[in-house]
């Protein structure tokens, strides 16, 4: 039983020592890793789908992000984005990546719930009449 998670943890490459226990994907902004200016950590998305400008199902992708910045580049975010984020982002053809702060994120979360329930009203009016 130990070769399947020997073959799993094979396939994954090692994650540096610095790595957030969450983040499941990590990339240098530049081609030289022993020289990175930021370290890019995601964790694992969380698939919602919704429609495009076209009307069209996507996959919009909820997860947490944080860059692991060299000191010169600390300051060239806003100072609530140096810290894990929030990204939500859609296929690159749509064109739409949001970052958001953990406030912003649970605002918009409480938005999307309001918004959700005054449409269910609606519609169960419309049922009525």
């Amino acid at each position: 039983m130990a070769e399947p998670a020997r073959a799993a943890s094979a396939a994954r490459p090692p994650h540096p020592q610095h790595c957030p226990p969450w983040c499941i994907d990590c990339r240098h902004d530049d081609a030289d890793p022993f020289s990175p200016r930021a370290l890019l950590h995601r964790g694992a998305a969380d698939t919602v789908h919704v429609y495009d400008q076209a009307c069209l199902l996507v996959q919009a992708h909820v997860r947490v992000t944080y860059w692991d910045k060299a000191p010169s580049w600390i300051g060239t975010d806003p100072a609530d984005l140096e810290r894990p984020y929030v990204e939500f982002s859609v296929p690159p053809e749509d064109g739409l990546q949001l970052s958001l702060n953990p406030e912003q994120a649970r605002s918009l979360a409480a938005a999307l719930l309001r918004a959700a329930d005054a449409a269910d009203a609606a519609l169960r009016g419309n049922a009525l009449k």
